[in-house]
């Protein structure tokens, strides 16, 4: 369906989402077949490939022949999230006709935080990144799999993308701020490489919106850096088509791809011809049980899958890529999984707190560095790990968090009453109480207790490595005890692509016509999330939509 300009943004619904190791062969299909809400092609396609024994993106679908209508553009965009609508904005602005192609009711738009490198934001609070360190703690992150100039288009242009996004917003009374995250810690740029995180988050808003900013309608801050670009790219003559499924590439890698063949609202088939070239922004793998059992299987472990709408982010961008032999990511998945418990304070996302399993016994690094908490919990006895501290909280979070402290502990006595008396965590004046309460070994918590205090009184951790600052020894009763929470926000897992984004086969042949944005964009992310700059899911998204959508309008290539 084609919605004008107005309609759309009368009546857009705003998809919203609250997020491992894992290895690139090997798997086996998974037992069950795709969901006919995913497409006709891919429905299809599934129950084949689970009839073969294979995965469904090895069995390619039959072409789709019944095309009741054909519509033409310079460039057809698959997705309508940040990168899609960033590529929309670009692309119409640099003249090129676009039509943007959605198979939800409106635009997605969740989170809050959005990386980028000196902005003007950044700049005018003195905050100086360097990007070539950024890049290098970024590449050595993902065990050296990525694609290190991809992360580095992204490092060094990503200032004057976010700088010309700040200004489509001030236009629309849309402040840009320094990111308003627990995500964005604010001196951890001075902590060694292994812990380092650069201030690197803008947030498009106010900082008293919050980070979810109509909780009804569950719509996130978000929302108005993307809906702005889609009002610009709207502005500029993009024509926009939601509730409308894409299904299959037109074309292959050995002749190029001229376009997409999509089902409408009404249940016909319609091929979009792009003169200039496809953008798939088709987001990641969260929603696709069988790609992440194959690729993701850490996260599979989590707790919850915290996207919204359920039947998005079904991997249908690698489907249709690889149905026309792209091939994926060379680089593994990389789960973004974080410790989110939005109803209690001081939590493992925000706070080092020794953590300890089932059997009592301490298993990690605490450091909130995301990944190293929740990584670490799914893989404990029982999938379970709890973080444990004391009365004396106050003094803790300020030695941890001099600057946040006051944030991180506004109204804390009562909502650490209140999530005890609602039995989301626990207190004791004892540790064999606390162990009772938790169902761990009281002896062994003790014996974990003890020792861990030693390595907090010499300032030392042999264990783990936990820096001192990071140190918060258990001895001052009442005890605490909160599950670790592991929330699934994205997996992103994409095409195999060179350094211009473009789309590439297993030969690293660019297929001509073909190119990837956010998370459908393989190569960037490897083994585990980065939050060595937070908020670069995000920003990597606008900033290659950015990129890509005006080179392709261009003719051009964002790397030459």
């Amino acid at each position: 369906m084609e919605l004008n300009r107005r309609d759309f943004l009368k009546g857009a619904v705003v998809s919203a989402a609250a997020a491992g190791v894992a290895g690139l062969a090997g798997c086996a299909p998974a037992s069950s077949g795709a969901d006919a809400s995913q497409g006709a092609a891919l429905g299809e396609t599934g129950a084949a490939a689970e009839a073969a024994g294979k995965h469904s993106w090895e069995v390619v679908p039959d072409p789709i022949t019944d095309v009741a209508d054909t519509k033409d553009f310079d460039i057809v965009i698959v997705g309508a999230g940040p990168s899609g609508c960033a590529a929309a904005e670009a692309a119409a602005a640099a003249g090129a006709s676009v039509a943007l192609i959605e198979q939800a009711a409106g635009y997605t738009a969740h989170g809050a935080d959005n990386g980028a490198i000196n902005t003007q934001v950044h700049k005018d609070a003195g905050i100086q990144i360097d990007p070539e360190v950024a890049t290098r703690i970024l590449f050595n992150f993902s065990q050296g799999t990525v694609n290190r100039e991809l992360v580095h288009t992204w490092a060094t242009r990503s200032g004057a993308v976010f700088d010309h996004f700040s200004e489509l917003c001030a236009a629309r009374d849309i402040p840009s701020i320094l990111a308003i995250s627990d995500t964005s810690k604010t001196d951890w740029d001075n902590l060694d490489d292994q812990f380092k995180e650069f201030r690197t988050g803008i947030t498009f808003g106010r900082a008293d919106e919050g980070v979810v900013i109509d909780a009804e309608s569950f719509t996130f801050i978000e929302s108005h850096i993307v809906e702005a670009l889609l009002d610009e790219a709207m502005a500029h003559g993009a024509e926009t088509f939601f509730n409308t499924h894409a299904e299959q590439l037109v074309g292959d890698a050995a002749s190029g791809i001229t376009g997409v063949i999509v089902t409408a609202e009404d249940g016909s088939h319609v091929q979009f011809n792009a003169a200039k070239g496809v953008i798939l922004a088709t987001g990641d793998i969260s929603g696709n049980e069988e790609m992440l059992a194959c690729w993701a299987p850490i996260a599979l472990r989590a707790d919850v899958c915290q996207y919204f709408p359920p039947e998005g982010n079904r991997g249908e961008g690698i489907l249709m890529g690889m149905w026309a032999g792209a091939a994926h990511s060379r680089s593994a998945a990389a789960p973004m999984v974080h410790p989110i418990s939005p109803t209690l304070p001081l939590t493992a996302i925000a706070m080092s707190w020794l953590a300890v399993n089932k059997l009592g016994e301490r298993y990690s690094c605490e450091v909130p560095y995301e990944p190293f908490v929740t990584n670490a919990r799914m893989n404990q006895p029982g999938n379970a790990g709890f973080s444990i501290f004391d009365g004396a909280y106050e003094q803790k979070v300020r030695a941890q968090e001099p600057q946040t402290a006051d944030t991180l502990l506004a109204g804390v006595e009562d909502r650490l009453a209140a999530g005890v008396e609602a039995g989301d965590m626990f207190s004791a004046d004892t540790l064999a109480e606390l162990a009772d309460k938790i169902g761990v070994p009281a002896d062994a918590l003790e014996s974990t207790v003890a020792r861990y205090n030693e390595m907090c009184a010499s300032g030392v951790d042999v264990d783990f490595g936990v820096p001192e600052r990071f140190l918060a020894s258990v001895e001052t009763p009442p005890f605490y005890a909160q599950p670790i929470a592991a929330v699934t926000l994205t997996v992103p897992f994409g095409l195999h692509v060179d350094k211009n984004s473009q789309v590439c086969t297993d030969a690293d042949e660019p297929i001509a016509g073909l190119f990837a944005v956010g998370n459908v964009q393989g190569d960037f992310f490897g083994v585990s999330y980065p939050v060595t700059c937070p908020g670069i899911s995000h920003g990597r998204a606008l900033t290659f939509g950015n990129l890509v959508g005006e080179a392709l309008a261009k003719d051009t290539l964002i790397n030459g």
